[in-house]
């Protein structure tokens, strides 16, 4: 009877050590394979920093612009990140991203919260874009359109600023003659092609031609912004349209009759000449540009009105001439060529447009 107690209690205490040696094995095993608490919290922050990768990698080998996901947005704009804001407007922000060569973009993201118009004008850019190529209109390289109430456009980012900063801002140096007759030339080459059809469609407005919708670099120049946009040479505005144009900018035609047209955008090219050649801004406290230089220009020409930052010798007198010739016809004219940009007026060999 001692004999198989003493059994039982050896056979007990071998199984006692046995689970608590299993138990041990597998808390250590457990152990071993969790991460610490700090690998936990990076797990997240690798992640999205592998779909950033990802969404550039995308980006860059693709030929047409991509659809991208909600997510991959929110990755390469680093959360939407305060630092990474390049430039506000009324419904949108614009971030900057890099690709993974390095090169800058632009990602555009609008929010219209509920707002149809803000929509539409949102659809309308992303369209637009999608179908039009041209070197003087921003490119679209990626888009995403699957989100409630935010969408985004990721564009060519142009590290120059705009035309309006060029023109107006606080720059030591003012913006040289000819690089301005080289922006109004492919400024004009983009209306062109956007009252062409843009090669094949139809007929394209862009609705809000301004100094502030020119983006300026090294490697040229961009028209952009086509929220304001509408197809066809006359399109009636609706309502929700009415505002249409910047401050300065928009066709008298337009404000007595509600009609958009490409009479418009002619218009505003018209307030760009002139803003080029006298340094002025469009539209100040007491007047706008053209109501205030345009009968000077038809009574006397250009003379005193060149911008006096550019110095004696600093401009082509003849051809300040003819661009101010060529404001004044653009203010009556329905189309660029009727303004004569194409065959009617030789401004210069930089502004021709054969």
């Amino acid at each position: 009877m001692d004999a198989a107690m003493a059994l039982a209690l050896l056979f007990f205490c071998v199984l006692l050590l046995a689970s608590g040696a299993i138990a041990f094995l597998l808390i250590r095993h457990c152990l071993a394979r969790a991460p610490p608490h700090r690998h936990r919290q990076a797990q997240p922050e690798a992640a999205a920093k592998q779909l950033q990768q990802q969404a550039l990698l995308a980006i860059k080998k693709e030929p047409a612009p991509r659809r991208l996901a909600w997510r991959e947005v929110e990755a390469l704009t680093g959360g939407f990140d305060e630092a990474a804001v390049v430039g506000r407007g009324g419904s949108s922000t614009v971030y900057l991203a890099r690709l993974l060569d390095g090169s800058p973009v632009a990602v555009k993201v609008h929010r219209w919260c509920g707002g149809e118009r803000r929509l539409r004008a949102f659809r309308q850019e992303l369209d637009l874009l999608r179908r039009l190529r041209h070197p003087h209109i921003v490119a679209l390289l990626a888009y995403s359109d699957d989100h409630e109430d935010e969408g985004a456009l990721v564009l060519e980012y142009l590290g120059g600023g705009t035309l309006a900063d060029a023109l107006h801002g606080t720059a030591a140096a003012p913006l040289p003659w000819a690089q301005r007759m080289r922006v109004l030339h492919d400024v004009a080459c983009a209306l062109e092609h956007l009252h062409g059809g843009g090669g094949g469609g139809a007929s394209v407005v862009h609705g809000d031609v301004s100094a502030s919708n020119v983006l300026l670099s090294d490697g040229g120049v961009r028209l952009c912004d086509l929220g304001s946009a509408c197809e066809g040479f006359s399109a009636a505005v609706a309502p929700a349209r009415a505002a249409v144009a910047s401050p300065g900018y928009a066709d008298p035609f337009f404000l007595r009759t509600g009609i958009v047209s490409s009479r418009s955008d002619v218009y505003g090219f018209g307030v760009l000449l002139l803003e080029a050649v006298t340094g002025l801004p469009a539209a100040s406290e007491a007047e706008n540009l053209t109501a205030r230089i345009l009968p000077r220009v038809r009574a006397r020409g250009v003379a005193g009105l060149v911008d006096g930052r550019l110095g004696d010798g600093g401009h082509d007198e003849e051809e300040a001439a003819g661009v101010a010739r060529l404001a004044v016809e653009c203010k009556a004219a329905r189309s660029i060529a009727k303004a004569g940009c194409g065959h009617h007026i030789q401004l210069s060999k930089l502004l021709e447009l054969t």
